[in-house]
């Protein structure tokens, strides 16, 4: 959207030209816009090239614009990625497709587009089976004031699943006005994306130095903060933001447990399986669908039930139910638990000061689940690493996260928990490089006595001059809670001083809310001491420039 004045030189210009100088102007802005899209791939190089395709039904035409939108988006990133509408598509194609982005308005009470009548009919058919290839998710428009709202989408939904297809996001509806919810579903994509982008092909190989535990002092016995030290081979090189991708793996007690209640030979390959390839958490709802109707047809026991909404693990089903099937048929069932996914971490170290070391600051994520205290998947193998162990990991390279090239710019560095870690990994490269550019930390977290992440560091740093401003918020330290937000509000002239002056902003840490409380002061900041009319626009800019930039998760 073009700001008004903006807007009236435009419509001013377009109608005092000819159609031939509106033909030049297109070609002009197309172009500009085809070389932008280049650069921007060129910078994103760490990502694949995916095969996406992206196919859509549409009644009305906002099925085909949302679709036309998406691509859009999607093509800055990926070249390798097609816009088809179901009318042209060739059904028997669904075979060869290992990414499929469905977007399908609702016909009639219930019924598909015209234009998808084909396809839906294609794959409805019973010969169609065996799609274990297809990771796909549908998106579907519709009226919620008809009794079948986007009953076509949730139809291509679920058939899709039945014959072997894997969502990548959950099956989404969309009401009259669409934009708002149709954007939470494409993040959700692009996140998805995101994961497989980092490389994971490259597995690399470390050795832990050293774990310890950054918050001895805390009483809650869970609620531990680990920083993690991993050696590497001389080739392996990182920047500050960048983050590594980790595979955890399974506890082979944990493991052997299943085995001997299944009673297979703990030296048999599932053991590997089960350990080195499978998530034997969180299990899936079409895991479990998969094993109940086993259990059922092999004990002939129909009143067989368990709670689907229920978390459940692999030793708690198999506990529950124990299944007698042979070494090939339970491989098989194996084989439908959902594979271990990598998790990012943050690097906290600097590759110029640390050469040859990986430091990474992780929390112990803890969950109450049916009475019972989880552990996090990942964070809960880091933490039982000891000195001496391998671990398989590779590096993301966040080209998105980067300190400024000129390293006389001023940089404010905005981290709560362990969103310290890559700031740790900017100010060791500062101090490195002996950069000349002001450093302003803001850090938060709940008691400072027990939460003061790498304090000796930063103390260390504020004498040195490294970094010229510590604000620091204890949410728990005192009665009322004080928040990174309310340190930031405290100093909005200063802070508005820096940013008015070419500073870049740094946010790191959780997405909800904290992120999101910190946009919104800074949003206050620009508007009440900058007196800015349109404080968005200013934060766009900065965008723009690389100069407001997020590390969330």
């Amino acid at each position: 959207m073009l700001l008004e004045k903006s807007q009236k030189i435009f419509i001013d210009l377009i109608e005092k030209s000819s159609i031939e100088e509106i033909i030049w102007m297109y070609g002009y802005i197309y172009g500009m816009l085809y070389n932008s899209n280049k650069l921007i791939y060129k910078k994103n190089k760490n990502y694949k090239d995916l095969p996406i395709t992206i196919v859509y039904g549409t009644v009305t035409g906002n099925a085909k614009e949302l679709a036309l939108c998406i691509y859009k988006k999607l093509i800055i990133l990926y070249k390798n990625i097609k816009l088809i509408n179901l009318e042209k598509y060739k059904n028997h194609q669904l075979y060869n497709e290992k990414y499929l982005l469905i977007i399908i308005s609702t016909h009639g009470d219930g019924d598909p587009p015209k234009t998808a009548t084909n396809f839906f009919n294609f794959i409805h058919e019973k010969r169609l089976n065996n799609l274990k290839n297809l990771k796909y998710s549908v998106l579907a428009l519709g009226d919620k004031s008809y009794s079948q709202f986007c009953k076509a989408g949730y139809d291509i939904d679920k058939r899709l699943k039945e014959i072997g297809g894997s969502r990548i996001v959950n099956f989404h509806r969309c009401d009259v006005y669409y934009k708002k919810d149709s954007n939470k579903w494409f993040v959700k994509i692009l996140d998805f994306f995101k994961k497989i982008n980092i490389n994971s092909d490259n597995k690399l190989c470390g050795k832990i130095l050293k774990n310890i535990i950054l918050n001895k002092k805390s009483k809650d016995k869970n609620r531990k903060i680990h920083h993690i030290e991993i050696s590497i081979q001389n080739s392996i090189k990182y920047f500050p933001g960048d983050s590594i991708g980790v595979y955890p793996t399974n506890s082979s007690e944990e493991v052997n447990d299943i085995l001997n209640i299944l009673k297979i030979n703990k030296n048999d390959e599932i053991f590997y399986i089960l350990k080195k390839e499978k998530n034997i958490f969180n299990l899936s709802k079409n895991f479990l669908e998969e094993y109940i109707f086993l259990y059922k047809k092999l004990e002939k026991n129909k009143d067989i039930f368990i709670d689907l909404k229920k978390k459940w693990s692999l030793i708690d089903i198999v506990n529950k139910i124990p299944i007698k099937l042979d070494k090939y048929s339970l491989k098989k069932l194996f084989s439908k638990l959902d594979e271990i996914k990598p998790r990012l971490y943050s690097i906290s170290s600097s590759y110029k000061v640390h050469f040859n070391v990986i430091h990474i600051t992780v929390a112990l994520n803890y969950f109450n689940i049916n009475g019972k205290i989880k552990y996090g998947y990942c964070s809960n193998f880091l933490s039982n690493l000891k000195i001496g162990d391998k671990l398989s990991f590779f590096i993301y390279k966040n080209n998105s996260f980067r300190l400024p090239k000129n390293k006389s710019k001023n940089i404010i560095l905005i981290g709560t928990g362990t969103g310290i870690a890559p700031f740790r990994s900017f100010l060791y490269e500062r101090e490195y490089y002996k950069s000349s550019g002001k450093n302003w930390l803001f850090f938060g977290n709940q008691y400072e006595y027990i939460d003061f992440l790498y304090n000796e560091e930063i103390k260390n740093w504020e004498i040195k001059g490294i970094i010229n401003k510590v604000s620091l918020a204890f949410s728990r330290d005192q009665n009322k809670k004080i928040y990174i937000q309310d340190i930031i509000w405290e100093n909005r002239i200063e802070f508005f001083y820096w940013i008015k002056n070419g500073a870049y902003v740094y946010i790191c840490g959780k997405k909800d809310t904290m992120s999101i409380d910190i946009d919104n002061i800074i949003l206050k900041i620009i508007e009440n001491v900058g007196k800015e009319k349109y404080p968005l626009l200013f934060i766009d800019n900065m965008k723009k420039n690389s100069r407001y930039l997020k590390d969330v998760y």
